[in-house]
């Protein structure tokens, strides 16, 4: 298992508000690299079936616009993200929900896809998601390392080292590959044994 904590101190200048408040709407469903990762979660949402879905950083709203027929709402707190949640006519709200764990409205699934990499506590937000949500759909890269990663990345970790941080909380039914992402699935350990 390996993870990688790439920032000193005791906040990632990636993870505040200031980093965020001038950078560009990443349209990642437009972007090839993303959009297969976006399009798995998607069919992987609806494998599962949940009644309703919290995506905790939706950016744009990529991914909730592949989910419209399920009661879906994310947050955000990029400012250029917001005017795209109008175009594809998804339910957002910029508002800082990570660094404040603080959720008006959860969802029995919380998405955390290309999240926790960018946090201060990875750790305990995944922790915070479990006893909210009964399921997490959660992506990151799966290559990244201390010395190989993207520079607006707070955190790396390896597939074993990803696992590790989603399994004392969730029960994985999913980890797969997607390209350079890899994504997990998993039930709270809170809400009983799968199946």
């Amino acid at each position: 298992m390996t993870e990688w904590k790439l920032f000193d101190g005791d906040t990632p200048y990636v993870a505040t508000l200031d980093f965020h408040r001038d950078r560009e709407r990443a349209p990642h469903l437009e972007q090839p690299d993303h959009r297969a990762r976006l399009k798995r979660c998607a069919r992987l949402i609806r494998g599962i079936a949940p009644a309703s879905v919290v995506d905790l950083g939706c950016g744009d709203g990529g991914l909730l616009s592949l989910i419209k027929d399920i009661p879906s709402w994310g947050y955000d707190f990029q400012p250029s993200n917001e005017a795209a949640w109008a175009e594809r006519g998804v339910t957002a709200e910029r508002r800082d929900v990570l660094n404040a764990h603080d959720v008006p409205r959860w969802g029995e699934l919380a998405v955390l896809t290309e999240v926790l990499e960018h946090l201060t506590d990875p750790h305990g937000t995944v922790k915070w998601v479990a006893r909210n949500a009964k399921w997490i759909v959660a992506s990151s890269p799966r290559h990244e390392t201390a010395d190989h990663h993207g520079d607006c990345h707070a955190w790396a970790w390896d597939e074993d080292g990803y696992r590790t941080l989603i399994e004392p909380h969730f029960e994985i039914t999913t980890h797969l590959g997607l390209d350079w992402s890899q994504i997990i699935v998993g039930r709270s350990r809170r809400h009983g044994a799968v199946g």
